[in-house]
């Protein structure tokens, strides 16, 4: 009688094979548990999304302006505009929101470095969210405090120094979610050297050139840009903070591992978008903006 030749694994069950120690029929369960967890939430991110869409009345622009509405006070003389539109942040905070996402973008798309800055970094980056503190507070004094300023700030100085904190915003937000979300992290820093993080700044003071002075069909996008940074940097914080609550830290490899936890970051996101909204209605009775 022949030798029976031996069985060869076959790629496609080791594949879909279930964990060690964990049976076919729980793994299954939990993977169709998981899968109605995500379209729950990403269908209550959707209501979320359209709630936020109807409620502040207007058109396209006012829309835009209900999501600044949550986070910033939008003062008219302290903020850009373009075409007649008032920028949905103020001068302060479309330069934050957008350094931030400029800080962000290439972290997230270039690698997954989960170390913060050198030390020497750090404190070029402190500075600048020093200079972003000491303006607001002087603004803040202008404004309330019956006392001489040391200088007068203004709407460049705003945005600049906003620029600025943003930059140290993505310098720390990213790496924190490198951190937190990947298996494979690469144990380096992405503002590795004061030239990257002077590169950086570069690009920050062109975004800046293009908001104060450039032409309205470049501030346009800019001013959108800004204000959807809001919803995003939101995802990214809270997505760090549902991966931790499940228990799930450094065990993706792919987006498509993280689709639970940033739907859930998501919904989050919105959630404070919108209630923030309602509380400042329930309080001002006004989507205009505050009156200092």
């Amino acid at each position: 009688m022949a030798e029976e030749s031996p069985r060869l694994p076959d790629p496609e069950r080791e594949l879909i094979a279930p964990e060690p120690g964990l049976p076919a029929a729980a793994s299954s369960r939990e993977t169709k548990k998981e899968r109605l967890r995500f379209w729950f939430f990403l269908g209550a991110a959707a209501l979320l999304g359209v709630i936020l869409y109807l409620l502040p009345p207007g058109g396209f622009w006012s829309k835009l302006s209900g999501i600044g509405y949550s986070v910033c006070h939008q003062i008219p003389d302290r903020s850009f505009f373009a075409h007649d539109h008032q920028f949905p942040l103020c001068a302060r905070c479309t330069g934050m929101y957008l350094g931030a996402l400029l800080a962000l973008l290439p972290q997230l798309i270039r690698g997954r470095k989960n170390k913060f800055p050198p030390p020497v970094v750090l404190a070029a980056l402190g500075l600048l969210f020093a200079a972003f503190a000491a303006d607001g507070l002087n603004s803040f004094a202008g404004t309330f405090l019956p006392f001489r300023l040391p200088y007068q700030t203004t709407n460049l100085l705003r945005l600049i120094t906003g620029l600025g904190a943003g930059l140290c915003i993505g310098a720390v937000l990213a790496p924190l979610f490198h951190q937190s979300a990947w298996s494979d992290a690469e144990a380096a820093a992405f503002l590795s050297t004061l030239p990257r993080l002077f590169a950086l700044m570069g690009a920050a003071a062109l975004i800046g050139w293009a908001v104060y002075s450039g032409p309205d069909w470049l501030k346009i996008p800019l001013a959108v840009i800004s204000v959807l940074a809001v919803p995003i940097i939101l995802t990214l914080a809270y997505t760090i903070l549902a991966v931790m609550l499940m228990n799930r830290t450094n065990q993706s490899r792919r987006w498509r591992d993280l689709r639970l936890p940033l739907t859930m970051g998501l919904c989050a996101a919105l959630a404070q978008i919108l209630l923030l909204d309602l509380l400042r209605l329930w309080l001002t009775g006004t989507w205009a903006a505050i009156n200092l």
